[in-house]
């Protein structure tokens, strides 16, 4: 960051660039673009999480909030851009023989929670997290079966082990899957609006877990409009509109003295929905 306000030196304006760069980042990603036909998505994002850091995005549907979790996976892939996690960096513009196997290395550093939870319906709930660990990282069934009931543990699952997808409430369902997510022991976690399909009196209980896992050190992006959650947990809270950062700032910043007019009404907006803080 240059300045004291945040925003990068060189930026285009109206845009903020959300970066920490002082070596520490887990997570750098650095002029990142998406187009779909003649929309740009994603015009240009740059972001660093430091490790161990909780940095949540807010902004309005269309925004590329989703988008860009998806490329940071490569579920999607940029039109140009950089990124890395950890040690593994991938330059959209190599066309080396190496790329794919450095794409599966993000994949497997990086656990991501959908909005809706995806679990197997015909798999038990430790069935469900033992997957990755038995697919992809070839582990002994013994060993996987350990792990994924410690995980279940973790979510405050213990008892609902050998229940079925079908058996267990929407919360329940979603702490499932973070419990699956984990399982690949990423050095990140991505979560895209995780509360946003639950019934509110089941909000709380996955929060609950993502404020855990955040006190324990896991480096997160959250995409969510629980302000809540971001006063509670985040070092940083981004806003993006019109696929770039418009702000970004500590969370009691941004949410009382919000510097552009976009910010300062979409905040009002969320503000006045029920459960918005």
């Amino acid at each position: 960051m240059s300045g004291d306000n945040g925003i990068a030196a060189g930026a285009a304006p109206g845009a903020a660039t959300a970066t920490a760069g002082d070596g520490r980042s887990m997570l750098q990603v650095s002029g990142l673009h998406k187009r779909y036909g003649k929309l740009e998505v994603l015009r240009g994002i740059d972001l660093s999480v430091d490790r161990g850091g909780v940095v949540v995005v807010m902004g309005p549907s269309g925004s590329g909030k989703s988008t860009m979790l998806r490329c940071l996976t490569f579920l999607e892939k940029p039109d140009a851009g950089r990124v890395r996690v950890g040690d593994v960096t991938i330059d959209v513009d190599d066309h080396d023989a190496d790329i794919n196997g450095r794409i599966r290395q993000v994949r497997r550093n990086v656990g991501m929670v959908f909005q809706h939870f995806n679990l197997f319906p015909h798999k038990t709930a430790v069935q469900n997290v033992m997957e990755g660990p038995l697919v992809v990282r070839r582990m002994p069934e013994a060993q996987a079966r350990e792990l994924a009931v410690g995980l279940l543990a973790k979510v405050g699952l213990a008892d609902r082990a050998d229940h079925y997808p079908s058996q267990l409430s929407g919360g329940q369902q979603q702490r499932v899957a973070i419990a699956r997510a984990l399982a690949m022991e990423p050095q990140v976690m991505l979560y895209d609006e995780p509360t946003s399909a639950l019934d509110p009196e089941l909000v709380g209980e996955v929060l609950a877990v993502m404020k855990r896992l955040a006190k324990d050190g896991m480096t997160m992006v959250v995409v969510t409009h629980e302000i809540g959650f971001a006063q509670d947990v985040a070092d940083r809270v981004i806003f993006m509109d019109g696929g770039v950062i418009v702000e970004e700032g500590e969370a009691s910043q941004l949410f009382s003295a919000a510097r552009e007019e976009r910010t300062r009404r979409f905040l009002g907006l969320i503000k006045r929905e029920p459960g918005g803080g």
